[in-house]
């Protein structure tokens, strides 16, 4: 598919879903022209988050700590098919750690992405997900300064209190 599809169908994406909906769009087009997807089918219109959309919401915040020390290690890939292997079927499993090669090439807007998630979780659901950060951070045994300053600045988008953050990040650091 041409990149001007691509683009259209991630702003029409992200016009209807918000910053969710325009990654869901763009990978979309990016894969059902090369077969990847397989009846694979996502609802954009749709601008609630729904249960894939906070895969893919995940996947971005995922992306963001790996990409954070500038090393994307095995431990982490493992990390995260091991996350997703627990949550969703084998099938989607593939599905999603596709997509997730092609978010950690794009650099998606952080705020907005926690913003929609901050709208559509709970707090001990977003305290949870600062939790799952941190066990990717420390998926190598050793925290990077600069992880956790991101999955900081995530816990401030998300509303999430200093002390909850604080108590959250005494079980990975010392």
């Amino acid at each position: 598919m041409s990149l001007n599809k691509k683009l259209f169908w991630g702003g029409l994406g992200w016009v209807l879903g918000g910053p969710i909906g325009g990654i869901l769009g763009y990978a979309w087009a990016s894969m059902s022209d090369s077969g990847s997807i397989k009846g694979y089918k996502k609802n954009i219109s749709n601008p609630n988050t729904q249960p894939g959309d906070f895969i893919v919401s995940l996947m971005v915040l995922f992306a963001k700590v790996m990409k954070a020390d500038n090393k994307l290690l095995r431990s982490e890939l493992n990390y995260i098919k091991d996350f997703l292997n627990k949550e969703l079927k084998s099938s989607d499993v593939q599905y999603f750690m596709i997509l997730f090669k092609d978010i950690l090439k794009q650099d998606y807007p952080l705020k907005d992405v926690c913003r929609q998630i901050q709208r559509s979780m709970d707090h001990p659901s977003r305290i949870e997900l600062i939790h799952i950060l941190f066990g990717l951070a420390f998926a190598d045994k050793q925290i990077d300064d600069k992880e956790i300053k991101v999955i900081h600045t995530i816990a401030g988008y998300l509303n999430i209190n200093s002390k909850d953050y604080e108590s959250i990040k005494a079980m990975f650091i010392k």
